[in-house]
């Protein structure tokens, strides 16, 4: 998939989103009493949040959320592995 195709279905509005949501994860993996899974959960309703506060109560709202949060959880797991501190702070 290329990030192209990403791009023309993500609206440009909403870039702003994925930085913050790669800090918000950066930050849920420093927590210790948060499951590792309930991460990639607390970002998508962040996301969707923000999308409805933005964009208003619409399903395209939904929809933009979810893939916000997608390509934020995918931008910090190809970090990591490219890194390589994808095993370390567990």
């Amino acid at each position: 998939m290329e990030a192209n195709f990403l791009a023309s279905l993500i609206d440009s509005r909403s870039y702003v989103l994925i930085p913050v949501l790669y800090i918000i994860l950066l930050l849920l993996r420093q927590t210790p009493r948060l499951e590792p899974w309930t991460h990639a959960w607390i970002v998508m309703g962040v996301s969707i949040i923000s999308c409805f506060l933005y964009y208003g109560f619409v399903i395209q709202s939904f929809v933009e959320g979810v893939l916000v949060a997608g390509v934020s959880i995918l931008l910090k797991d190809l970090i990591h592995v490219r890194i390589g501190t994808n095993g370390k702070n567990k």
